[in-house]
Parts: C-alpha cells; sequence; structure tokens
C-alpha cells in the first residue's frame, strides 16, 4: 500500500499532504472519470478503444512503480512520460465524442430544450395514437420500448438497427404479421427508432395473471430491469396495455387514448430521477 500511496504522491505531485487529502482528490478524479464515461463513452463505437487504452495506461504505470522500485530512474522516467503523452493524446482521439458532448451541453442550456422535448412528445403522442387505432382494427400485435436513461441494450437481445424516423407508417409495416421483425420489440429513443426485433428479457413473477401472454411477460419483465416505459397491444384482443416499473395497466377503449398516453409518457421529458447515476455505478461493478 505503502508504494501505492508513493506513486501517486509523485504523479500527482501532492508530496506533503495528508493521506486523508490524497485519498479524498483520487477519488474525486475518478468520479469524474466515471461521470464522463457514462455521460460520453458507454454504449458508444469508443469504449471498447477505452478500455483496451485504459488498460494499457495502467500497465504502463504500474511497469514504471517496478522501474522506479529497481531503480531503474531512465526508464521510469520514460514510461511516466509516454503516460502523459498517451493521456494527451485522448483529446484528439476521441474528438468526435467530444464535440458531441459539447453539442449536449449547449443543447441542455438552451432555454427551448424543454420545448422542444415536449414538441416531440406531442408527436410522439399522434403517433402512437394513429398506429394503436389500426392495429386493434386488424388485431395486430406490437411491443414498443421507450427507452429512458438506462440503456436497455444491457439486458435485451440485439436486433435490427434502424435508427429511422419516427412514423405511424413504419410502426406499422414493423408489426405487419409474418414480416421478419414483427414477433420482437421496438426499441424507441429521442423520436428515433433505434432498432427492431429486439427480444426482451421475461418477467420471473410468478403471481402474474394467467391471460398475460409473451408480450406482456417480456414487457413487465423489461421494465422491471431498466426504466423503460413499455406499450403492448394484443393481436388477441386489441387490449392496450402500458408498463412501468413492473406494473401494468390494460384497457380497452381508444376513448382518452391521447390523455393516457400523455400521462404515461411524461417522464420522457421530466428530468432524470435522482440516484439513477448512483445505480450506475452499481451497474458497472457487477455488469459480467
Amino acid at each position: 500500500m505503502g508504494t501505492i500511496r508513493n506513486g501517486l504522491t509523485n504523479i500527482l505531485g501532492t508530496s506533503g499532504l495528508t493521506g486523508a487529502s490524497v485519498l479524498f482528490q483520487v477519488t474525486l478524479i475518478i468520479a469524474i472519470l466515471y461521470f464522463f464515461y457514462i455521460k460520453l463513452i458507454k454504449n458508444s463505437p469508443a469504449e471498447k478503444t477505452v478500455k483496451g487504452i485504459s488498460c494499457f495506461l495502467v500497465i504502463i504505470w504500474i511497469t514504471a512503480e517496478i522501474f522506479t522500485l529497481l531503480h531503474l530512474r531512465i526508464l521510469s522516467a520514460v514510461l511516466r512520460n509516454l503516460l502523459l503523452l498517451i493521456l494527451l493524446s485522448f483529446v484528439v482521439i476521441f474528438q468526435p465524442e467530444l464535440r458531441r458532448l459539447m453539442a449536449r451541453l449547449g443543447n441542455s442550456l438552451s432555454l427551448n430544450a424543454q420545448t422542444r422535448k415536449k414538441q416531440i412528445n406531442n408527436r410522439l403522442i399522434e403517433i402512437l395514437t394513429q398506429s394503436i387505432q389500426y392495429w386493434q382494427e386488424h388485431r395486430t400485435g406490437a411491443l414498443i420500448v421507450f427507452e429512458q436513461q438506462e440503456p436497455v441494450s444491457a439486458v435485451t437481445t440485439d436486433g435490427v438497427a434502424l435508427n429511422a424516423d419516427l412514423s405511424s407508417e413504419l410502426l406499422i409495416n414493423l408489426f405487419f404479421i409474418n414480416t421478419p421483425l414483427h414477433d420482437g420489440a421496438v426499441v424507441v429513443k429521442n423520436g428515433k427508432v433505434v432498432s427492431a426485433g429486439v427480444i426482451l428479457p421475461l418477467t420471473r413473477d410468478a403471481r402474474l395473471n394467467w391471460k398475460y401472454g409473451t408480450r406482456h411477460r417480456a414487457a413487465i419483465g423489461m421494465s422491471e430491469c431498466t426504466d423503460a416505459l413499455v406499450l403492448v397491444v394484443s393481436e388477441e384482443n386489441g387490449d392496450i396495455s402500458l408498463v412501468r416499473d413492473g406494473q401494468i395497466q390494460t384497457f380497452h377503449s381508444l376513448k382518452d387514448l391521447p390523455e393516457k398516453l400523455a400521462e404515461f409518457l411524461k417522464p420522457l421529458i421530466q428530468k432524470p430521477r435522482s440516484g439513477n447515476f448512483w445505480k450506475r455505478v452499481k451497474e458497472l461493478f457487477i455488469k459480467q
């Protein structure tokens, strides 16, 4: 432990500070790095690259410490300078991700951001209302997942990536009987159809009513694993089910459907729930 602490002291230039002060600063740095990992890197094309480079940096640092203990100071200095060079190169390597972060920051500071979210949500309700009416008339089943803060990809089997603009015509075609993707779920995020034909985890609740089929059990299972909102239309009787946090609300009449959808989808335009960050911290450490 003494060697590690001395190594951190040498790297950070914290000689003269107490052990508690060094520990606090290192913890703060790790927390900041984790925050940027969640917001910028996680579930992005750069994630594997970051993990690989991070492992490489740790190996270089450990090797430099070993050289220091063996009094091979020139080799140790070369590795420390190489470590600094790699850290600086992150700015170049991850330029697209940094640009995306700046864009997100600008959007969050915009006074019209909340208004735009509401407009997207109103358009979403209109599209869903038209689609549900068609599905009821033609006895077509549907299963739609609305992703919020927690990525659904961690608990689902990948379907077909689409990244297409949401429309009633697209939804109706995706769930059209006998088409390749109609049995899976459609994932929607930020007004885009992210993927289709996605396989969701089934709930393990043995108390669930026997009348609920595979689509409903998958919807409940999805809402138990993540903060996603899930909409189900029954193929057998046209019933509409809204699922959130493992709770299911089922109705058949189209009366007041836009109002019910607006209430159900309200979390999509609200601020993220507190505690979500620490839940992600837990998921990072328990992820296999």
